[in-house]
């Protein structure tokens, strides 16, 4: 296998054999030769091959050229002298072609566009004044040459140079399609018969136009190197032919040289007609190639978009479904046979139809539209709809149109204000005091009865620890505990405390814990129920007043055996039962066996109770617990009970006393709480599913939107330079509108795409040691339109200080022209605008102040968010897209900055960037 230097040698060997066969073959001694050699030389090959080899390797090139060129001669009989100086003249000239040829060697030497065949023709010029100088340099002591002489000289190199180089150039295309060989011969033999016609020996009758069509032809049909490779036989055929004595120009009766001028440009003419011809069928082959390739690309795009894209026709003011992919037949709920042709409102209603966005867009007077509507296929649906206007075919204006379905989030949204009221009318509607707190234990929602029972406010609760609460919900290791191990018997974790009311009051509450969940099963939210037992706990001596009261308290003394002994009307009116029925009967009774078998593991009622009793222990009350109990007719209830030791004045105890509040609609409504918590978990998590799709969306329709518009950017470039046909004066401010908005376009498309690398950590390079001041000095400099211009006097102080912070230089630079851009622009003329920067502490402080419109204090959050432009930009026509500050915002927040607004309308705005300095020297 040849290595590449060998391969890269191999043009460089045959176009340097192919000089010295021509050369070798001018010096033939023969008649018909002899003549042709005045007419011929190998600097053009000499050009190409100079041309096409690196421009390291050209000084030894040019003394290869000559040493073989001074062999040449002293081979043809030559002296030393005039050998030698006519080979350097060669070799001179065929570095001067190349440096023109490869402009000054700072690009390859090629033949591919209009610009590039001038070049060959000035390289072709250059040789042949270089030429001139041929019959000075050679000496000899005799009269010097004609005029005519003179200009037969320079042709003689020039023309063959042209032809010579041209075809060394475009050597890679000479060859023919498989398709188009038959039409070749046919054409090649054409040529040689005409040729052969025009410049036969006795022909004398002027015709030498007559192989000009045919080579024309080639340039039409064939590669540029075949064209090439036709004109210089033609031109080997017509100098030798004329060398000959044969055709028109032998036939005048013209010296010898006036013969070679006359020749030499006629083969020129011929050239300079054929050659530029076939160079622009190439381009337009090539440019037809790449139109054809952008559309393929364009329409897979197209149909292969998970998007739903609708390409819209403009017919009389009315748009119509021109062509749709499978996407949007889904989100529409038809067919393609169905909507293809029909009105775009027949298919889409929108819900504003005082929007006038779409009057604009068809009028021109906007660049696109962006609204909601419903696919009246697919009842209930919701979709986003954003139009914008593409370009013109067959006399009608072309809109490209993006669906997203956000029927999905619609209903996520519509659950989620239906949970939340459910949620507040739970809490508000539940007589006890209930506390929602969030993971790190703060209090995020209290109800209704919550301030009724203990007198604070929302205020005093909300946002504070619920262990700092004068209430004494939970303490802190409990509320640890809580989010830690929460529930493990499965039930609520039930405490007691004593706290204090707003008043000072002393308030006792029995509380209540239970925990919500995420989707990975981890404690996100905690609902702390507490009900008030202060007058339980404190009036233990109206025991008599209180078993005949009606209360909701259950109240039933139990003897050593187990034997209910007393039960208060309370108790009665929980159970259905009346004192005198419950009396005398077993206290077990009252429980659910199972319960009570799952909890004790004792299978007989004696059993059961001691299990009861020893919850007790050493103390002298047990800890409060939910129990189920049963009605007389047989309904369950949860009862939070506990049971307390009564003793006589011996301190003996004498039986229990069970002290039971029926807590299952609390409970209910603590389930129903939480089922309701859950479900607005799952409808937040949906939303931010679907604004991650929605982001998404935004990042796919730019790059969907980029490349249309870079299509029509390019195609508009190369119609405004005249690539494809020079444009009249009246279209060159069409074609500049259609290329400033392109440019807008794609200017919205790569900010959105570099907010969405900002959200996804993407977009931040590496960082380095920047010098915030030079910053500030290039944002000063890209202004794109000059303060002076419009009348804004910018100050800039940068101090003498370096500022130095960590980050990205080329973020940092957008971060400081956004906002001396944006503070030109708000100031009207007259104004000022003054950048400082400061070190403060550890900071980097970059202030931008001006004197402009000012923005009101309720849009200062509202500017840092997407596309949002505030009411007085907007009654002022202030171009911009709203995009600019949320950059800035993203870009702060990359680099672990702060950035700080101070603005009133009419007194200026005041922007504030504080960065972290960074004593490091080497990119971080």
């Amino acid at each position: 296998m040849a290595s590449p230097c060998a391969l890269a040698g191999r043009p460089t060997i045959a176009l340097l054999t192919a000089v010295v066969a021509v050369d070798v073959a001018l010096t033939l001694d023969l008649e018909s030769v002899s003549a042709l050699a005045s007419w011929w030389t190998s600097v053009g090959l000499g050009v190409a091959l100079v041309a096409l080899t690196p421009v390291r390797r050209w000084p030894l090139l040019v003394v290869t050229l000559a040493v073989l060129g001074t062999a040449v001669g002293l081979l043809a009989g030559d002296d030393l002298r005039p050998a030698a100086t006519t080979a350097g003249l060669h070799a001179l000239a065929a570095v001067a072609g190349a440096l023109v040829v490869t402009r000054g060697g700072r690009r390859g030497a090629r033949l591919i566009t209009q610009r590039d065949l001038l070049a060959v023709v000035a390289a072709s010029v250059t040789c042949g004044v270089i030429g001139l100088a041929e019959p000075f340099a050679a000496g000899g002591g005799g009269p010097g040459p004609s005029g005519e002489e003179l200009l037969l000289l320079g042709a003689q190199h020039a023309v063959p140079t042209l032809l010579l180089c041209a075809l060394a150039l475009l050597g890679h295309e000479v060859r023919a399609r498989a398709e188009s060989a038959g039409e070749l011969l046919v054409q090649v033999l054409l040529l040689c018969a005409v040729t052969a016609a025009v410049f036969a020996p006795s022909q004398d009758t002027p015709l030498t136009f007559l192989p000009i069509p045919v080579l024309v032809w080639a340039a039409l049909r064939f590669d540029a190197g075949v064209v090439a490779a036709q004109l210089v036989g033609f031109a080997v055929a017509v100098t030798t032919a004329t060398a000959a004595g044969a055709g028109p120009v032998a036939a005048a009766d013209i010296d010898r040289a006036t013969t070679g001028l006359v020749v030499l440009t006629y083969v020129l003419a011929t050239a300079l007609v054929a050659l530029p011809l076939a160079l622009t069928v190439r381009q337009r082959l090539r440019l037809l190639e790449r139109v054809a390739a952008d559309e393929h690309i364009f329409h897979r795009s197209f149909t292969e978009s998970p998007l739903g894209m609708v390409l819209l026709r403009d017919l009389g003011g009315v748009l119509r479904i021109d062509e749709l992919n499978d996407a949007a037949c889904t989100i529409l709920g038809s067919s393609r046979e169905d909507v293809a042709g029909r009105r775009l409102d027949s298919v889409l209603d929108t819900f504003d139809r005082a929007d006038q966005g779409l009057v604009r867009l068809l009028r021109g007077r906007a660049d696109g539209w962006h609204g909601h509507a419903v696919a009246l296929g697919r009842a209930g649906s919701r979709l986003e709809v954003a139009i914008a206007a593409l370009d013109w075919r067959d006399g009608s204006r072309i809109y490209s149109a993006q669906l997203l379905d956000v029927t999905q989030e619609h209903d996520a949204q519509r659950q989620l204000v239906a949970a939340t009221r459910l949620n507040d009318a739970t809490l508000d509607t539940t007589a006890c005091v209930i506390l929602v707190t969030d993971a790190l234990g703060t209090v995020v929602r209290v109800n209704a009865a919550t301030r009724a029972i203990t007198g604070f406010a929302d205020d005093d609760l909300v946002g504070r620890p619920v262990w700092d609460l004068p209430i004494a919900a939970l303490s802190r290791a409990e509320t640890e505990a809580m989010y830690l191990w929460p529930n493990r018997s499965g039930y609520p974790m039930v405490t007691e405390r004593l706290g204090l009311t707003a008043d000072g009051e002393p308030l006792r509450i029995v509380w209540n814990t239970n925990v919500v969940a995420d989707e990975h099963g981890a404690a996100s939210y905690a609902v702390i129920t507490g009900i008030d037992v202060t007058s339980e706990r404190s009036t233990t001596g109206l025991m008599s007043h209180l078993l005949s009261a009606s209360i909701a308290t259950a109240l039933v003394g139990v003897d050593g055996a187990g034997r209910i002994t007393l039960v208060n009307a309370g108790a009665g009116e929980m159970l259905g039962w009346t004192p005198e029925d419950l009396e005398g009967r077993s206290f077990i009774e009252l429980f659910d066996p199972e319960q009570l078998r799952t909890r004790t593991g004792a299978d007989g009622i004696h059993a059961a109770f001691l299990c009861l009793v020893g919850m007790i222990g050493d103390r002298d009350e047990s800890v409060p617990r939910d129990w189920t109990w049963r009605t007389r007719h047989g309904r369950e209830l949860i009862v939070s009970m506990t049971l307390s030791v009564t003793e006589d004045l011996g301190e003996d105890r004498v039986g229990l006393l069970c002290v039971g509040r029926d807590v299952t609609a609390q409970r209910e409504g603590q389930e129903t709480l939480v089922a309701a918590l859950e479900k607005e978990r799952t409808a937040v998590e949906r939303l931010r599913a679907l604004d991650r799709a929605k982001d998404e969306f935004v990042s796919t329709v730019s790059h969907e939107l980029r490349t249309p518009v870079t299509s029509i950017l390019g195609y508009t470039e190369m119609l405004r330079d005249g690539s494809i046909v020079d444009p009249i004066p009246e279209q060159l401010p069409m074609f500049d509108t259609i290329a400033r908005n392109g440019q807008r376009l794609v200017a919205i498309c790569n900010d959105l795409l570099l907010l969405s690398g900002f959200e996804s950590d993407a977009s931040l390079g590496v960082r380095t040691r920047v010098d915030l001041r030079s910053c500030v000095a290039s944002a000063y400099d890209s202004l794109s339109v000059p303060p002076a211009r419009h009348g804004v006097t910018v100050h800039v102080e940068p101090g003498t200080t370096p500022l130095a912070v960590a980050g990205d230089r080329s973020q940092l630079d957008r971060l400081v022209a956004n906002l001396l851009g944006n503070a030109v622009k708000f100031t009207p003329p007259g104004g000022r605008v003054d950048v400082t920067l400061a070190h403060v502490g550890g900071q980097a402080v970059l202030t931008v102040r001006d004197t402009g419109i000012g923005i009101p204090s309720a849009d200062h959050d509202a500017v840092f968010q997407r596309f949002y432009r505030s009411e007085q930009a907007q009654t002022q026509a202030i171009p911009g897209t709203g995009l600019g500050l949320p950059i800035v915002a993203a870009i702060v927040r990359a680099h672990d900055g702060e950035i700080t607004l101070d603005s009133e309308p009419g007194l200026g705005t005041t922007f504030r960037v504080l960065l972290p300095l960074t004593d490091q020297l080497q990119p971080v």
